[in-house]
C-alpha cells in the first residue's frame, strides 16, 4: 500500500483510495477528502512541498 501524506491536513492517506488527487509543478498530491483537494487547488502554492500542512480543517 502506497501513501502519502495530505498537504492540507497532514493526513495519511493511501493513494489507491485517496478521495482525489491534484497534480502541482510536476508532483502528484492526494487528499483525504473532496474538502481537502478545494483548498489546496484554490491557493497551491502555499500547500505544496516544504510548507506545514494547517492545523485547522475546513
Amino acid at each position: 500500500m502506497a501513501t502519502a501524506i495530505d498537504p492540507v491536513c497532514g493526513m495519511e492517506v493511501d493513494t489507491a483510495t485517496a478521495a482525489g488527487s491534484s497534480e502541482y509543478q510536476g508532483q502528484t498530491y492526494y487528499f483525504c477528502s473532496a474538502g481537502c483537494k478545494r483548498r489546496f487547488d484554490g491557493d497551491p502554492a502555499s500547500f505544496a512541498e516544504g510548507q506545514e500542512p494547517d492545523e485547522q480543517q475546513s
